[in-house]
């Protein structure tokens, strides 16, 4: 068992682009673990933040659970009261999500590509994703927290469970960041159509 065959809730998107809130949120939830491994420490103003907009679209998704039953229904209610541009809306809660699930993804992505300078995985994970978005503070918050990422092997022995081998987390590993992938690209095809991808910087 490694940290990705115990999550109980997986990314997972229909035929049909459809989103379930629940599922997808509980996943957000669960997938979090993964910043303690990079370092509980440094990250954790990362691992805050998603879970500041996790809860975010949690709550709004308890108000009317048959309503919001699919993810992108807040974002269509909230586009039509017009409160979707605000600064504390769900829908850039969701953008904010996907952008630091996109962190995750290109970073495990590097190291499934072989990569074992996790360093190089953070710093590329977080140009792709992130880094446009930040002013030069927070910028400097991630400069300092990419470099004190663990080495490969330490990374690969907290992300085990049970005794098995790091080929064997590496296909678990697989197996989660393309469903992760998915997710994603069904996220950026609904706000890249609605016009949604708001390039604001904190």
């Amino acid at each position: 068992m490694s940290l990705f065959t115990a999550i109980d809730s997986k990314f997972q998107a229909d035929s049909n682009g459809s989103i379930a809130t629940k599922q997808f949120l509980l996943a957000c939830r669960e997938i979090l673990p993964i910043f303690d491994t990079l370092g509980p420490v440094v990250f954790a103003p990362v691992k805050k933040d998603i879970a500041g907009n996790v809860d975010r679209l949690w709550d709004k998704m308890m108000t009317d659970t048959e309503k919001y039953i699919l993810l992108f229904n807040i974002v269509e209610a909230e586009m039509t009261d017009g409160t979707h541009t605000g600064t504390h809306s769900c829908t850039r809660g969701l953008l904010w999500l996907k952008r630091a699930l996109e962190f995750i993804f290109i970073f495990l992505d590097n190291v499934l590509k072989g990569e074992q300078d996790l360093v190089k995985c953070a710093h590329a994970a977080y140009d792709n994703s992130l880094r446009k978005y930040h002013g030069w503070i927070v910028r400097g918050v991630f400069s300092v927290a990419v470099r004190a990422v663990p080495y490969y092997s330490d990374f690969m022995k907290s992300l085990k469970k049970s005794e098995i081998t790091d080929e064997e987390v590496l296909g678990h590993m697989k197996d989660s960041n393309e469903a992760l992938k998915c997710t994603i690209d069904e996220i950026n095809k609904y706000y890249a159509a609605k016009g949604l991808n708001f390039e604001d910087t904190v």
